[in-house]
């Protein structure tokens, strides 16, 4: 179990990372395809760069997204077990 239980935490840990990184090169590319949109959107001042401050803010919103699914996802993953071997207590 405590394998099982390291290996769900790398996924989140993995996805949550990868998630991150979408999400600001998603950012990154609104940005630089419409930086008055990210400007107005976020309201960054003239002094900053929009593209960075846009990839800063994806790569947190990737972050906390893909932690909640990912999460989500292996709860469902660790039910699925247990329901598993509950349903195979019951037949022996």
């Amino acid at each position: 179990m405590v394998k099982s239980a390291i290996q769900l935490f790398g996924v989140i840990l993995g996805a949550s990372l990868l998630s991150a990184l979408l999400g600001g090169l998603f950012a990154m590319l609104i940005a630089s395809v419409s930086p008055e949109f990210i400007k107005n959107l976020f309201g960054v001042t003239q002094g900053a760069s929009a593209v960075r401050y846009a990839f800063s803010v994806g790569m947190i919103w990737g972050l906390f997204l893909g932690a909640g699914v990912s999460g989500f996802a292996c709860g469902l993953s660790v039910l699925m077990k247990i329901l598993n071997l509950w349903i195979k207590v019951d037949k022996a």
